[in-house]
């Protein structure tokens, strides 16, 4: 294994600022094996207060962008930077069963490494904002006490009490809530998930208002978009699933963007949190500038599956920049 360039995320000094984003890493067993393969920010994929399984298969489809809408396409081989549909609906095992791995997790990290653990309230019918608020504080504190070093509160979901389709880190007054609780139940940093923004003042907007009770940002992991097979019918099969969470190559001019918008605020002295760049990034080159511009860390998903030597090879290029 290469040295690597070293880093820091937050009190933490890192290896290197290379890591997972929520997805990939499904137990312990996955933290564990991608932190000796030179990734040292690992996400544990995003839990819930109580099990909850994943949409029927197919859940995850290869797809190409097209101007209306992502089709579907039937390759039985994906290039090594592909684009992909998501329709799993954030799966979970019971509490006590994530609880004890993230334990697990945690012990088998080595030092220059951190664990940030995902999680995400659940919603259901007859729950009034309270109670969704104090889901997700419930399952921040069972996180922090399960030993993640950095609680990541993931606000890219589907807002339930809105009267027109948006996502929680779009209702403002919902998101501060969910935070301000996340953070006064816990010690440990809180960091805000978000999404896709429609203009660079409505993030701007949204990050200074959440920026008091947020040690940083995570953005942007994907885009919502309309999934159709090639014969122009939908692509995952049951209600609710039309559009899907586009992730991959085809992500990076957008994610790019709004990380180097939120960047710039930062240096302009907006406010001063941890930028956690996720997005399209496919390429050791395109972390290594969105590192250089700024950002704390760079986290993979999609790439990670495809190409998990991607945090030795991003060794490899910084020591080669050094010599």
């Amino acid at each position: 294994m290469p040295s690597g360039p070293g880093g820091k995320f937050l009190d933490h000094h890192l290896n290197s600022p290379i890591g997972i984003a929520a997805g990939p890493l499904l137990n312990s067993k996955w933290v564990e094996a991608y932190s000796r393969i030179g990734f040292d920010v690992l996400t544990y994929k995003t839990v819930r207060s109580m099990a909850m399984p994943a949409h029927a298969l197919p859940n995850i489809r290869p797809v190409e962008n097209r101007e209306h809408a992502a089709i579907a396409t039937r390759r039985t081989q994906i290039e090594s930077q592909p684009t992909l549909a998501v329709s799993l609906g954030i799966p979970s095992v019971e509490p006590e069963v994530w609880r004890r791995d993230v334990r697990r997790a945690k012990d088998r990290i080595g030092s220059g490494q951190v664990l940030i653990v995902s999680v995400v309230g659940t919603w259901a019918p007859g729950m009034d904002t309270e109670q969704l608020v104090q889901d997700y504080a419930r399952c921040a504190a069972w996180a922090a006490e399960a030993g993640g070093d950095a609680i990541e509160v993931h606000l890219a979901v589907p807002d339930p009490f809105a009267e027109q389709p948006q996502l929680i880190y779009e209702n403002i007054p919902l998101a501060a809530q969910i935070l301000y609780r996340v953070r006064t139940t816990m010690p440990k940093p809180v960091l805000a998930k978000v999404g896709v923004f429609r203009t660079p003042r409505i993030l701007h907007e949204t990050a200074t208002k959440l920026a008091s009770w947020a040690s940083g940002f995570v953005m942007t992991h994907g885009v919502r978009r309309r999934v159709v097979d090639e014969e122009g019918n939908a692509a995952f099969e049951g209600a609710g699933r039309d559009r899907a969470t586009i992730v991959g190559a085809d992500t990076w001019p957008l994610a790019s963007r709004q990380i180097e918008e939120m960047l710039s605020w930062r240096k302009a002295g907006a406010w001063d949190r941890a930028i956690l760049a996720v997005g399209g990034i496919t390429t050791v080159e395109r972390a290594d500038h969105l590192l250089r511009e700024g950002a704390d860390a760079a986290l993979i998903a999609t790439t990670a599956l495809f190409d998990p030597l991607f945090g030795v090879r991003f060794r490899q290029l910084r020591a080669a920049a050094v010599a």
